[in-house]
């Protein structure tokens, strides 16, 4: 049952004409006819019958008439308080932001945010996942994206999105990563990330569970640079699955198939601000931006 069928049903018991009810409504009324059908079928039961003046309520409608109009009481009750709620959260809200702003939404978090919450001000501050969280423990900002597991007692995680890492090389070393082992892996020249990046401890990890030890060559922090020198051959790198798919279906750079390390993306805030109202608002708009539960293949 949908709600334009009961305001169907409340316009044509109302006015008693089919025709006036459409035009209240600024329907055809054929499309009228159709809700009201449709209500009865999915009902079961009979709600008008037609006479030479118009439409009356049956036995059942006049029944059912009541509770039409308490529900539609209600939603329209929920709507204004829903409203004087946006209308209170106000204040500022300073939100660390990650990687690039498609990959966290930005844009539409922004935009979902500023329609239903428009007195809260926004200030944003980019950097990597351990600067941005070391951000918001010194309390300069109020939420962060981040990149990586954590396990603090004070930081509420939300997770959003379980990202992929995936090795890459350029395409001329394409025969060398086929047969390499992680011995040989750990060989080859590696891009450095800065400590702190979610790239920095995926590769320490993966090779420190190991017992290897990898060389470094060049540090860049940027998705786009480690692009560019992987293709450029300067070294090894570690990129996100879901970004580098144009590169690999076009041959620019080659992965290599050893391992898939998996990385969540997630909302962190401090549970001692949980209350607050602005944090409030941010929660809910994320619900709305990213639905589920933040997992992905």
């Amino acid at each position: 049952m949908e709600l334009h069928q009961l305001r169907a049903l409340l316009a044509v018991a109302r006015s008693g004409q089919l025709v006036r009810a459409a035009d209240q409504l600024h329907l055809t009324q054929s499309a009228l006819s159709k809700q009201i059908k449709s209500l009865e079928d999915e009902l079961g039961v009979l709600l008008f019958a037609r006479t030479p003046t118009g439409m009356v309520l049956t036995g059942a409608g006049r029944r059912l008439l009541p509770l039409a109009t308490q529900t539609l009481d209600s939603v329209q009750e929920i709507a204004a308080l829903a409203a004087s709620m946006r209308g209170t959260v106000a204040g500022g809200l300073r939100l660390g932001t990650i990687i690039d702003p498609d990959s966290i939404r930005l844009g539409a978090l922004l935009t979902a945010l500023l329609q239903y919450y428009p007195q809260v001000d926004v200030s944003l501050q980019h950097g990597i996942s351990g600067g941005v969280l070391q951000m918001l423990r010194d309390g300069e900002v109020d939420a962060c994206f981040y990149l990586g597991p954590l396990k603090d007692t004070d930081i509420a995680v939300r997770q959003l999105l379980l990202e992929h890492y995936v090795v890459i090389g350029p395409a001329a070393w394409a025969e060398r990563l086929r047969t390499a082992g992680w011995e040989e892996l750990a060989a080859m020249p590696w891009l450095a990330s800065p400590p702190g990046g979610s790239q920095y401890g995926l590769v320490t990890q993966m090779f420190a569970e190991r017992g290897l030890a990898y060389r470094t060559v060049v540090q860049a922090d940027q998705e786009a640079s480690i692009l560019e020198l992987v293709q450029a051959g300067v070294a090894l790198g570690l990129m996100r699955e879901r970004t580098l798919a144009p590169a690999l279906e076009t041959g620019q750079v080659v992965a290599w198939q050893g391992a898939r390390l998996a990385c969540p993306l997630s909302l962190l805030y401090r549970r001692s601000k949980e209350d607050s109202a602005t944090l409030q608002a941010l929660l809910a708009t994320i619900d709305r931006v990213w639905p589920g539960d933040g997992v992905s293949p």
